[in-house]
C-alpha cells in the first residue's frame, strides 16, 4: 500500500512539473501576427453615368460598322456606313471580314521597326553579314555560315512588299465587294471621340452628366433598376439608331445609401469603387455630389477618371463604396498597451524574448473587439520581425 502511495505521489509530481514547463515554455496566452485588410465600406447598387451620344441615321437603309465593339475612335474619323438600300447581311459581313484584315495588315506595317522600313539600313545590315559569311567560309565554320545566311533571308522578308502587296489585293477585293452591293451609300463619320457600341437602354438622356445637380432620391427610385439593352440592328428606318460613342475619360457611380452612413463626409472626399459584376474592377473617385436627404436616404454620385473596359458595357452597378481602408495587424484590442509617455505599443516575442513594439492604432471595432495596427516609422523593434505576440497577462 505504501508503495502505491509513493508511485502515485510520483506520478502526480510528474504531471504538474510537465504542465509547468509547458506552460513556461509555449504560454497560452500570446497568438501569432495575422495580416489583414480592414475595409469601412458599403454594397449598393447604382446607376453609371456617362457623356453619351446615340448617332442617327438621316435615311433608311443597311448599316455597316467598320470599327468593332468597344473600340476607340477619334473625332470626324469614319466609323461606318449607310447604304441606301436592303443589302444582304452576308455581304456585310464579307465586307467586315476584308476591313478587319486591310485593319491588321496595316497595323502590322506600322510596328515594324524602323530599322526593317529603312532600305539603306537593312542594305548594310545583310552587307555585314555577306563579309561575316566570308570570313566564316575561310574559318570553314559551317554554323555560323548558315545562321549568317539566315539573318540575311530575314532581313529581306522584313524589308520586302508582301505586306504592301496584301494590303493592295484586300483593298481590290474591297471595291469588289462594294461594286457587287451595286447601291450608293454615305460614310457614317463619329461625332465626338469616346468609345464605340451598337447598344443602347434608353437611359441616354435619362441620365447625364449635366442632370446630376437635379438628382435625388425620388428620381433615383422612380428609374427602373432592368433597363431594356438593345442591339442596334443593321437594317435601320429613316431616323433609327446607327451606333452610340461613350465618352472614356470621365464618368460616375449614383448610389442611393442611407444618410447615416454618409454623416460625416462631403463633396470631394476620395472613396474608392470596387465593381463586383464587373470581376471586382476597382477605381479611385471622389465624391461629386450628395443629395438633400428624403425619407433618411441620400442620392450619392461618386466621379470616376479611370478607364475600364467592361464600365461601358454597364448602366447598373453591384458597388462596394470604400471610405477607408486599413492595412496591418488584426490583434484583440486588449492587446494594444500604453505606455507612461501614452504611446502605443504591442508586446512582441522573438526567440522567447519580449521586446515593446510602439505602434499606430489604425482602426479598432470595439463591438468585435479586435484592432488594426501597424508599427510606426520610428518603432525600434517592428512587429514583422516578431514570432507571436503577447496578448493578456499570465
Amino acid at each position: 500500500m505504501k508503495k502505491f502511495i509513493i508511485i502515485t505521489l510520483c506520478a502526480v509530481v510528474a504531471v504538474v512539473s510537465g504542465i509547468g514547463i509547458h506552460y513556461v515554455m509555449s504560454p497560452v496566452d500570446t497568438q501569432a501576427l495575422e495580416y489583414a485588410i480592414q475595409e469601412n465600406s458599403i454594397n449598393t447598387n447604382g446607376f453609371i453615368i456617362r457623356d453619351e451620344w446615340v448617332m442617327y441615321t438621316r435615311s433608311a437603309g443597311t448599316i455597316y460598322h467598320s470599327v468593332s465593339e468597344g473600340d476607340r475612335v477619334a473625332k470626324d474619323s469614319v466609323i461606318g456606313a449607310l447604304f441606301y438600300g436592303d443589302v444582304p447581311l452576308d455581304s456585310i459581313k464579307e465586307l467586315a471580314v476584308v476591313d478587319s484584315k486591310i485593319k491588321k495588315n496595316v497595323s502590322q506595317a506600322n510596328n515594324l521597326s524602323s530599322a526593317a522600313l529603312d532600305s539603306t539600313n537593312v542594305e548594310n545590315n545583310i552587307r555585314e553579314r555577306e563579309n561575316r559569311i566570308i570570313a566564316a567560309a575561310e574559318d570553314n565554320d559551317i554554323l555560323s555560315v548558315s545562321k549568317y545566311k539566315n539573318d540575311i533571308n530575314s532581313l529581306r522578308a522584313d524589308n520586302s512588299l508582301s505586306t504592301d502587296s496584301s494590303v493592295a489585293e484586300l483593298e481590290a477585293q474591297r471595291e469588289n465587294i462594294l461594286a457587287g452591293i451595286g447601291v450608293a451609300k454615305e460614310d457614317i463619320a463619329a461625332n465626338i471621340s469616346g468609345i464605340f457600341t451598337t447598344y443602347f437602354d434608353g437611359y441616354e438622356e435619362l441620365l447625364t452628366p449635366a442632370g446630376i445637380d437635379n438628382y435625388d432620391v425620388p428620381y433615383f427610385e422612380s428609374l427602373s433598376q432592368s433597363p431594356k439593352i438593345t442591339k442596334i440592328s443593321e437594317k435601320a428606318d429613316a431616323g433609327g439608331a446607327v451606333c452610340k460613342i461613350v465618352n472614356n475619360h470621365v464618368w460616375y457611380v449614383m448610389t442611393d445609401i442611407s444618410s447615416d452612413i454618409v454623416g460625416g463626409r462631403s463633396e470631394g472626399d476620395s472613396v474608392k469603387l470596387r465593381f463586383n459584376n464587373m470581376s471586382a474592377e476597382e477605381a479611385d473617385g471622389e465624391i461629386y455630389r450628395i443629395s438633400d436627404e428624403s425619407n433618411g436616404r441620400v442620392v450619392v454620385t461618386v466621379k470616376c477618371s479611370k478607364y475600364i473596359e467592361n464600365v461601358f458595357s454597364y448602366r447598373l452597378a453591384d458597388v462596394d463604396l470604400i471610405f477607408e481602408s486599413y492595412s496591418g495587424y488584426k490583434i484583440p484590442v486588449y492587446a494594444v498597451h500604453t505606455d507612461e509617455d501614452g504611446k502605443q505599443k504591442v508586446i512582441g516575442i522573438k526567440n522567447g524574448r519580449q521586446y515593446d513594439c510602439y505602434c499606430d492604432l489604425l482602426f479598432t471595432n470595439a463591438e468585435s473587439g479586435y484592432a488594426i495596427v501597424e508599427s510606426s516609422e520610428d518603432a525600434a523593434n517592428k512587429l514583422s520581425q516578431m514570432e507571436r505576440i503577447l496578448v493578456g497577462e499570465r
